[in-house]
């Protein structure tokens, strides 16, 4: 389950990233979610290379900073993620550290 303000760090290297995408388009820290409820989830880049989209009615846009829902869409690198897969990604990684 989710805290009010968790911090979800999302990049290539899985050494310092809560969430590990293996993509070489991906910057290493490539950007951090934190969740204040489903609906609001403050997605920030973090300086990456490639930048960081989210799915705006029929484009993707690039961001610094976008609040977005669990159900909304990121392109990080190459990678397409839906927000809620970061989220379960993260659990699983958290539970099998048991946090």
């Amino acid at each position: 389950m989710f805290t009010t303000d968790t911090v979800i760090s999302v990049g290539r290297c899985a050494q310092t990233n809560d969430v590990h995408i293996n993509d070489p388009s991906v910057s290493r820290n490539h950007l951090q979610l934190r969740i204040n409820s489903l609906d609001f989830i403050e997605v920030r880049d973090c300086g990456s290379s490639y930048g960081s989209f989210y799915w705006e009615g029929s484009q993707w846009l690039q961001f610094d900073v976008v609040t977005l829902s669990a159900n909304d869409y990121i392109v990080v690198g190459e990678t397409k993620l839906r927000i809620m897969e970061i989220m379960i990604a993260y659990q699983i990684k958290s539970r099998s550290r048991g946090i």
